[in-house]
């Protein structure tokens, strides 16, 4: 299975896979500058974005659709679909599935034949990174992997059409919604003024409530949850450290350096040779 940088990337692959057990045809996370584009193209299976940093504006069939950070966008199979011209630096998940396999082996519904357009899909990126280190990584029984992460990602897009979940902890509303801003938009620089200003809380009450249900403030979770994705994508990307930084919500690649080191025990730049 190759792994290709198309030209004109900042970092990031395509690989493609076109594997009919587990259904993926190809798959990738990628890194775009401002001059790339892409063109109208169709495939014979869905496709499936998830936007993760960056604007970009994309046209599938005759609608035009404005994806931002955490929009699901997903095209069916046979309508063309191209990026409207140039955009800003982008950072996006992307894979073409057959679906017919992976609804037989896990009776899943099918999904609707129109376009998908979802805000507030973040939590794909689970998913999606799960997909990303099967392909990325020489792991053992590796077609039992690569089939188990796009069940997984299939389940979890199947999930976001139908937004049926129900929390079964009783965690404060609050508290709840700083916790999905802290995992989706870890990139972001918060304070925790800004985020008692999101829930209508006062800072000291919101630090207070969050240690409570989860054991540490903030900002400690925030901090823990960069530095999980930098091990991802020190693991799966060829993204430099500067840009890693960048993308994480650091001040500078030193900043992210001293943290990595306080939570792992050596270097960004260590912990990828190894």
């Amino acid at each position: 299975m190759p792994l290709i940088r198309p030209t004109g990337l900042r970092a990031g692959f395509r690989a493609d896979v076109r594997d009919p057990a587990s259904g993926l045809i190809h798959a990738g996370e990628q890194w775009v500058p401002e001059s790339f584009l892409i063109e109208p193209h169709t495939h014979p299976v869905w496709e499936v974005y998830l936007q993760m940093h960056g604007v970009t504006r994309w046209v599938a069939g005759s609608e035009t659709y404005l994806l931002q950070p955490g929009h699901l966008f997903a095209v069916p199979p046979e309508l063309e679909h191209h990026l409207a011209g140039s955009s800003g630096n982008h950072h996006f998940y992307f894979a073409a599935i057959d679906l017919d396999p992976v609804v037989k082996r896990r009776g899943l519904a099918a999904w609707p034949p129109n376009v998908v357009h979802r805000e507030n899909s973040g939590d794909l990126s689970d998913a999606f990174a799960h997909l990303v280190r099967e392909l990325t990584t020489r792991y053992e029984h590796a077609d039992e992997g690569l089939g188990l992460a796009v069940d997984h990602l299939v389940l979890a897009v199947t999930r976001a059409l139908t937004r049926t979940a129900r929390p079964q902890l009783a965690v404060h509303p609050a508290v709840r919604t700083v916790k999905r801003l802290l995992d989706h938009d870890f990139h972001e620089r918060w304070t925790l003024e800004e985020l008692a200003a999101r829930v209508g809380l006062a800072p000291s009450y919101l630090a207070g409530l969050f240690t409570e249900q989860f054991g540490q403030p903030p900002h400690r979770y925030l901090t823990e949850r960069r530095v999980e994705r930098a091990r991802q994508l020190l693991t799966t990307s060829d993204l430099p450290i500067t840009a890693m930084a960048q993308t994480l919500g650091f001040s500078s690649s030193q900043h992210f350096a001293r943290v990595f080191r306080q939570f792992t025990g050596t270097t960004p730049t260590a912990y990828r040779n190894q």
